[in-house]
């Protein structure tokens, strides 16, 4: 079909598209749907494949069965100096304690503790970033004596016991109480770099580079910020347990091969007891399977997560505002178009199918891309689609209606004073092919008179003069309603008919149609003497029929407070003089050529008048006439379309 039979379905399917982007937009300012754009961000990492453990970290654990076994809390200092000093003698390359060593202990502890940092050399501690009501909290100085006492991270000085540098272990948390991103820089005028930051950068032997405003680049790959303000990254690498885990339990009692599990790795320390309370929501406690525990993970393990992000480079980055909204509106479109344009339970199937596509395309490219396509304004833009096209179409249902009803009682006024009710009605049924504003047409015109008028009624009471003119126009309009007619005046005693217009059956058709009309109005003319009988105050009537076949113009005429349906142009005007003729010819039909080339094959009786010259006309006309008899015949009926008589 033509473009723009489409074009209007088209501009509606955009308008509406339009007004469910503008209604999503609305809704992303509601804390509701950020916290369910938060929650579609754990579907996909849960409904997606975790990523694998990572082969190059190591978490030793004091969990709840080394807490169990040791009987008390917080954890003498002496026993952890001897988990690093036991992770240290299997040659690890970075060794990062996630524990805070910023309260001095028992001589003995401090000094175990001191000269465990100092033999390993390789130790990365602890400490927290002022942030809010939070307090900044650095390691004691026999821990790490800061180059620059000022930042919230960086490394101890050369030459002194202790550490080899400290960092920042503060994790964002958003709204809604989940840990999904981690910092890379402290807040504030003097920025620092964080726990997993300088973790992974002693880890990998080379520092992290600026790459633009909008991320990092570190070995060799782009880390996006999830916001370029506040310098965050989403996590990555989610697994229940990102680094290997190990119980500080087993070194404690000598049961672990410190060589073979920590040689060259990054060992992490840290306390994923409940006791400690560092446990914390993460999207991992949103499983995707039923029968999976709803898990905490500790705080060391979400440190693992967001190092191995880094060493991996494959941080979540976020599909761009304008890339998710040219999706959104193009799908929000095709839903509409295609809910206006189907059925409306393949409609509804449709919808479906697009926005289980939505999700499917998000989990992808979350997976195997590592973007994160905010799919949630997507699969709610789509299921606004729904009301908003029904409602549009409930709307233009009542506003065609209420167009239909008028549309119907202006073509039903025009035409039901001329054609029987049934009649009206395939108009109605087929007005599409009625044209009120006026076109030109191929019809053919029937005018009839009744001879003598004037001198038949002269004299004669008006009253009298109406009740038998009025008896007679009835028994023709009931000849011509019969015939398919169209009675499109009442000239005083005569009258104008016309056969394919407003409806055509075809040129022959209507031309069959309309001599056959005449013949009838003849005998029906008998039948009306007969009936009223000389000497009875019914005059004997008898009337001529003029027929044409040609082009006129069909349309309302009138003035803008009344209109009717009429036609226009020789054609008719040569049907008048026709009927005129049958005085001169004594016939009771005249019609021209083009009529009588339309009927010959159809009846029998026809006969030549030969060329006659007529009023207005500047080349004479061929007229032919037919023999009118009770009992003639048809040669053969024309094929008419079933029920399309009009």
């Amino acid at each position: 079909m033509p473009l723009r039979v489409h074009l209007p379905r088209l501009f509606t399917a955009a308008l509406l598209a339009s007004a469910v982007s503008l209604v999503v937009a609305s809704c992303g300012r509601l804390s509701v749907f950020q916290d369910i754009q938060l929650w579609s961000y754990d579907f996909l990492v849960n409904h997606g494949s975790y990523a694998p453990q990572s082969s190059e970290l190591v978490f030793v654990d004091f969990d709840d069965a080394t807490f169990a076994t040791l009987g008390q809390y917080p954890i003498p200092r002496n026993l952890i100096a001897d988990v690093i000093n036991k992770v240290s003698a299997g040659s690890p390359r970075v060794i990062a304690l996630d524990l805070l060593l910023s309260e001095p202990r028992t001589t003995t502890e401090d000094e175990s503790m001191r000269h465990a940092l100092t033999k390993a050399g390789n130790v990365i501690i602890a400490s927290q970033s002022r942030v809010g009501d939070l307090p900044g909290v650095k390691p004691l100085p026999a821990f790490c004596q800061p180059e620059n006492p000022d930042l919230d991270s960086g490394f101890c000085k050369d030459g002194a016991s202790g550490a080899l540098g400290y960092a920042f272990v503060n994790m964002p948390v958003d709204r809604d109480g989940f840990i999904r991103k981690f910092l890379l820089f402290s807040y504030g005028p003097s920025p620092s770099i964080s726990f997993p930051i300088m973790t992974a950068q002693q880890f990998a032997g080379e520092p992290i580079q600026p790459d633009g405003s909008s991320g990092i680049r570190f070995r060799g790959r782009k880390i996006a910020y999830e916001n370029s303000q506040s310098k965050t990254v989403l996590v990555g690498r989610w697994n229940p347990e990102p680094a290997r885990p190990i119980s500080a339990l087993s070194l404690l009692r000598n049961q672990t091969d410190v060589q073979q599990l920590f040689h060259d790795k990054l060992v992490l320390i840290g306390q994923g007891s409940d006791a400690a309370r560092d446990r914390h929501l993460t999207p991992l406690f949103r499983p995707a399977r039923e029968n999976a525990s709803r898990l905490r993970m500790p705080g060391t393990q979400i440190h693992a997560a967001a190092v191995e992000t880094l060493l991996s480079g494959q941080a979540i980055k976020i599909v761009p505002n304008i890339a998710l909204w040219t999706v959104n509106v193009l799908l929000f479109f095709a839903a509409i178009w295609l809910l206006l344009r189907l059925p409306l339970r393949y409609g509804l199937l449709a919808s479906a199918g697009l926005l289980i596509a939505a999700y499917v395309i998000a989990q992808a490219l979350f997976t195997a891309g590592h973007l994160w396509l905010r799919f949630f304004s997507t699969e709610l833009g789509l299921a606004l689609c729904v009301p908003f096209s029904t409602a549009y179409q409930y709307l233009q249902e009542r506003f065609l209606r209420s167009e239909a009803l008028a549309e119907r009682e202006q073509v039903m006024g025009l035409f039901s004073r001329y054609v029987s009710p049934e009649v009206a009605q395939q108009i109605w049924e087929r007005r599409s092919e009625v044209v009120l504003a006026g076109e030109e047409r191929t019809a053919t015109v029937l005018f009839s008179d009744i001879r003598s008028f004037t001198a038949m009624t002269s004299g004669k009471p008006s009253q009298m003069v109406l009740q038998w003119l009025n008896e007679y126009l009835t028994a023709m309009d009931e000849v011509i309603t019969a015939e398919g007619g169209f009675l499109n005046k009442f000239i005083g005693d005569g009258l104008m008919v016309l056969f394919g217009v407003p409806l055509s059956n075809g040129i022959e058709a209507d031309a069959v149609r309309a001599v056959r009309c005449a013949q009838r109005m003849i005998e029906r003319v008998d039948e009306f003497n007969r009936k009223h009988p000389a000497g009875s105050h019914f005059p004997k009537l008898k009337i001529g029929v003029g027929i044409h076949t040609g082009t006129l113009t069909c349309g309302n005429i009138g003035s803008a407070k009344r209109l009717e349906y009429s036609v226009i142009g020789e054609t008719v005007n040569l049907a008048s003089r026709l009927e005129s003729l049958t005085k001169e010819f004594h016939t009771d039909i005249v019609m021209s050529e083009s009529t009588y080339l339309a009927v010959r094959g159809v009846f029998s009786g026809l006969r030549d008048l030969g060329p006659s010259p007529i009023r207005g006309f500047d080349h004479p006309i061929h007229l032919y006439s037919i023999v009118v008899e009770a009992d003639q015949p048809l040669t053969h009926e024309p094929n008419l379309p079933s029920g399309a008589r009009v």
